[in-house]
């Protein structure tokens, strides 16, 4: 799978685990648990991939996008540790996994939408290389999601 489709893939499987959660009913606490896990987990290992992988292809054609990018993964990155302070019952999890869930929305429309960081990757870089970088941002993840694991 090329890079683009590969990272669309993750912002949509993303998208449906924030779904799953605003469905589960609040007393689920488990539930809730292990969903806001596979969030995290999800985001740590598309946000590093994306950043040492995909940025640095198209950094020289979109520079300020990508440190707008960098920002919004440093930011989502501090609000998921803040979270592990609260238990997901808590009211103020509740309000920053909704705070979570705009900024990933927003940043994914950025990347996604016309002008975006994927469109500008999709113009300049060749069908090939996307791929080997689809395979290279593959095992990133795995790697990621193995050492979230240990």
């Amino acid at each position: 799978m090329n890079a683009i489709d590969l990272l669309k893939h993750d912002h949509k499987s993303v998208h449906k685990l924030f779904l799953d959660y605003m469905s589960t009913h609040e007393d689920d606490v488990d539930r809730r648990e292990e969903l806001f896990q596979g969030i995290e987990k999800q985001l740590l290992a598309h946000s590093d991939a994306e950043e040492q992988i995909f940025y640095p292809a198209v950094k020289n054609d979109a520079p300020e996008m990508i440190e707008e990018a960098l920002s919004d993964h440093q930011e989502v990155k501090q609000l998921l540790s803040e979270m592990l302070e609260f238990e997901v019952d808590d009211e103020e999890f509740d309000k920053r996994i909704n705070t979570l869930m705009e900024k990933v929305e927003a940043h994914v429309d950025q990347e996604e939408g016309p002008g975006g960081v994927f469109e500008i990757a999709r113009e300049r870089i060749g069908d090939q290389e996307l791929e080997d970088m689809g395979w290279r941002i593959e095992q990133r993840k795995q790697s990621t999601h193995d050492e979230l694991a240990a």
